[in-house]
């Protein structure tokens, strides 16, 4: 049975952010680790972290997953940037570990017209480093992208390039993010569009190798490359798309994170809701209780 959690604010501790997690009733959900908004970062707080780990235990939230810092980018050509992104990416290791994190999830980067060969050697090369200065237990995510400007990974092909190039590329999973999908190209709203990808998917990577799912709604059109989300049935995806991708067996039994717009209060629990309400089991029990 799939796990359903959302992508929650760390804003005054960690440990907030996993009573938050509690309060909506999710499975399992995601945090940034740091800033996001710069690559320096504070060291966590030893108390925080205890009563972030304390939380997490208690309410059997899994799995916990970290989302890398979206500035950092180990694909850049540029030796300053690239050491900077480097010495960022072994940090969000470091710091998923002590959290306790089973999962930590990167966009690729971009390759800033250095070439996708170019660029994907310096991401693998990237992770190669982290993982050997860390030693770090939590599994990293490479995230399918929507294509826009430079970004790499925007393919499932793209994507096993970079596990090829890697020595740990074995260990490495992939995060398959829904709305990024629909704007790449893949038409996961239909049952037909939906079975190609997880085609793709298999060929390229493994299906095996997908290990959790960003549960996106879609505002922009199919292939436009426009990574814009979406609350879940208001975009292009839609309620049927999200029944269609929860139905999959190979997608059903992983956790799905949301990272949809909160404009309100209420808009995280809401779209928890709708997406529940999409997954098979559910429908069933209703059924079930209704009959």
């Amino acid at each position: 049975m799939a796990r359903f959690g959302i992508h929650l604010s760390i804003s005054g501790g960690v440990a907030n952010a996993a009573a938050r997690a509690r309060e909506l009733g999710c499975d399992a959900f995601q945090i940034f680790s740091r800033n996001p908004r710069t690559l320096k970062a504070k060291p966590l707080d030893s108390d925080d972290v205890s009563a972030f780990r304390a939380a997490v235990s208690e309410s059997g939230l899994h799995p916990v997953v970290v989302h890398v810092n979206y500035l950092i980018n180990v694909a850049s050509p540029k030796n300053d940037t690239y050491q900077r992104s480097v010495d960022a990416l072994t940090d969000e290791l470091v710091r998923a570990d002590v959290l306790g994190a089973e999962l930590v999830v990167m966009h690729p980067g971009n390759h800033v017209g250095s070439g996708v060969e170019a660029g994907t050697m310096r991401i693998a090369a990237a992770i190669d480093r982290a993982y050997e200065a860390t030693g770090a237990k939590a599994r990293l995510c490479l995230e399918n992208m929507a294509g826009a400007g430079t970004e790499l990974g925007t393919s499932f092909v793209e994507l096993s390039m970079i596990i090829d190039a890697a020595r740990c590329g074995p260990g490495l999973g992939v995060c398959f993010d829904t709305c990024h999908a629909y704007g790449a190209g893949y038409d996961v709203a239909t049952a037909r569009g939906l079975e190609a990808a997880l085609a793709e998917a298999e060929s390229a990577v493994g299906i095996d190798r997908i290990v959790m799912v960003h549960a996106n709604d879609s505002r922009g059109q199919l292939g436009a490359r426009k990574d814009r989300h979406e609350h879940i049935g208001e975009g292009m995806i839609g309620l049927a798309g999200f029944r269609n991708i929860l139905a999959r067996p190979e997608l059903a039994n992983l956790p799905f994170i949301l990272e949809t717009p909160v404009d309100s209060p209420e808009d995280q629990a809401r779209d928890l809701a709708a997406l529940r309400s999409c997954a098979p089991q559910l429908e069933q029990q209703q059924l079930t209780v209704e009959g």
